[in-house]
């Protein structure tokens, strides 16, 4: 329109403004992903102005924009995970705030899933992330190649056909990234996965707060001090606040073997592998029972635990772990309480009254009448691979997630497609550093992608198992490390708490250097030590741990503590007294 209004005829064929509409029709808001990168970039480079100008586009979320920059740890991994431009399509930054406020983080589930999706990428590429699309990020996302022959497939039609990876011109390069995307652990892993998969740790690491004082989650600030509080994880608190290690021997853990069947073995690592229990008993439980705790969670006025939270508490005891509520719960009667809440459920309070001794008498009847069931007997390893085409691959609850059970069926040979349990197998290895399991590489390493199952080879046993008892009381790949890996302990305030095992890596300068500056962000001025040849704890310098340690009695142990308070507990003073 004109100043005297006009209008103004543009002289432009219709078909160049059927085009300019349709443009304007496929035009997508940007995606958070884009709005993040341009705001960390533009602060790099400290022009503010700009920055703002992109916060602004946030909206609310700008919110969630800050809550994320807060924890240094989550930062880090986004950081490394920047020049993989086109993972970022699939960034939600509005689904943050409720996935920190599970409190799983760290070197732990978070940032493990994190770290992963960092080596699968850059070891796809090579290291050359312009050869990565939008588009190839999304198609390869979720595929399994060493497990599917379906997946295998997808993918050798996405390369045959440039669908994929299409600036990558030379064939000769080409060739090259299809063989690194076809041996692919586990799951390819991309930010849309990512907020798909992350689902699962919200009904394991709630119900867990149960198990220790809600005082715990927020540790008091010093009155005086600029710095804000770390959070601890959930993790943190029950390893380092309530896991006691068994005085007969300190190398030992419970393993479950089904709901009725417990033995001990022996491991370098027991806490962890009694926490990754805790979680896999919440796998198979609450993804059933997750309304039923949320509403009680809301009644405050209910008197009754829910069962599955008592047994929670007894089989945690059993495990090691020790405090208040555990106490509370282990004094608890699981079959009773769950008699009595179904009791009030069929005949509420509100319309129906009984006195308290009739109403006991009532249970404890019903509990005897439970005399009758018997426990089953172990349920077959379930199958991790189908030949069915029809399978849908989606992660729900399974009875029969227990470690050894996992050990096993990841020996399985490969199919046409992954199960449900497969799946989910999947997933929570993606989270729970693989619960300590061996690299599946040389299990499937020859693998055919026409054939939709491989028979097992002549002379080794069948990489299908029959039954959970296939797995050794004492597998071999739990021993302690001899040579190849070197672990760091984290020496606690007092001596008598136990060092813990945060961190484990190989013996390279690359590998020490880069656990040496997780420990150094995670806490002011921490000080390392190696253990003499007298048992002393002497301190080391970090770039000469390398070095120092052929010289040490306990090579493959290395001690680290955090301030001058802390270090005259332990320096210069032998490890195991008191």
């Amino acid at each position: 329109m004109t100043e005297d209004g006009e209008r103004i005829q543009i002289d432009a064929p219709t078909s160049a403004l059927v085009q300019i509409r349709q443009s304007y029709m496929r035009h997508a808001p940007l995606c958070d992903g884009e709005k993040f990168l341009h705001i960390q970039f533009y602060e790099r480079k400290k022009d503010y102005e700009v920055a703002l100008r992109w916060k602004k586009l946030l909206g609310a979320k700008v919110k969630s924009l800050h809550q994320v920059l807060r924890n240094d740890w989550l930062r880090d991994c986004l950081e490394k995970l920047e020049p993989f431009r086109s993972l970022w399509m699939g960034f939600q930054l509005g689904c943050f705030p409720l996935i920190l406020s599970w409190r799983c983080r760290q070197v732990q589930e978070i940032e493990y899933y994190l770290n992963q999706m960092y080596e699968i990428w850059h070891t796809i590429t090579d290291g050359n992330t312009h050869l990565c699309d939008e588009y190839t990020a999304q198609k390869l996302g979720g595929l399994a190649p060493l497990w599917s022959s379906r997946d295998r497939s997808t993918i050798e039609t996405l390369f045959a056909t440039c669908q994929v990876f299409y600036r990558a011109r030379d064939s000769a390069v080409r060739a090259q990234i299809l063989q690194r995307v076809l041996t692919v652990e586990g799951l390819i892993l991309n930010f849309q996965t990512f907020f798909k998969h992350v689902k699962v740790l919200g009904p394991i690491m709630l119900p867990l707060r149960e198990l220790f004082p809600v005082g715990e989650l927020f540790p008091r600030r010093d009155e005086f001090s600029p710095v804000s509080r770390r959070l601890p994880s959930v993790r943190d608190i029950l390893l380092q606040h309530c896991y006691e290690q068994r005085e007969e021997n300190k190398q030992q853990c419970l393993l479950q073997y089904s709901e009725h069947d417990e033995r001990f073995f022996e491991c370098s690592n027991p806490g962890k592998y009694a926490y990754w229990q805790l979680c896999l008993y919440l796998f198979r439980h609450t993804r059933s029972q997750w309304n039923s705790y949320n509403e009680g969670k809301s009644q405050r006025e209910q008197l009754e635990r829910p069962e599955w939270i008592i047994r929670l508490g007894h089989f945690a005891r059993r495990l090691g772990f020790a405090s208040a509520e555990i106490s509370s719960l282990c004094n608890q009667d699981p079959d009773l309480s769950q008699i009595r809440i179904h009791m009030l459920q069929e005949r509420p309070n509100h319309l129906f009254s009984a006195s308290a001794d009739k109403f006991e008498t009532e249970a404890h009847s019903r509990q005897t009448g439970q005399a009758i069931f018997e426990p089953r007997l172990p349920a077959l390893t379930p199958l991790m691979t189908t030949d069915s085409a029809t399978t849908i691959r989606i992660p729900k609850s399974h009875p029969e997630l227990f470690l050894p059970t996992i050990w096993t069926a990841i020996t399985q040979e490969p199919r046409y497609a992954l199960t449900e349990y497969g799946m989910l197998v999947l997933v929570s290895m993606s989270f729970f550093e693989r619960f300590g399991s061996t690299s599946i590489s040389s299990i499937c390493e020859s693998f055919q992608p026409t054939q939709p199952a491989q028979p097992a080879q002549p002379g080794q046993p069948s990489l299908r198992s029959s039954s959970v008892y296939s797995v050794p009381v004492y597998p071999d790949y739990l021993a302690r490390p001899h040579g190849g890996r070197i672990t760091f302990w984290h020496l606690p305030q007092s001596r008598n708490m136990l060092p813990q095992a945060n961190h484990v890596c190989d013996v390279t300068e690359y590998n020490i250097e880069k656990v040496v500056n997780t420990i150094q962000a995670q806490g002011d001025a921490p000080l390392f030590a190696l253990l003499d040849r007298g048992g002393l704890l002497k301190l080391c310098n970090p770039s000469q741990i390398l070095h120092r340690r052929k010289r040490s009695k306990q090579p493959n142990d290395i001690y680290y503590v955090y301030g001058k308070k802390n270090s005259k507990t332990w320096i210069s003073k032998q490890l195991n007294s008191k």
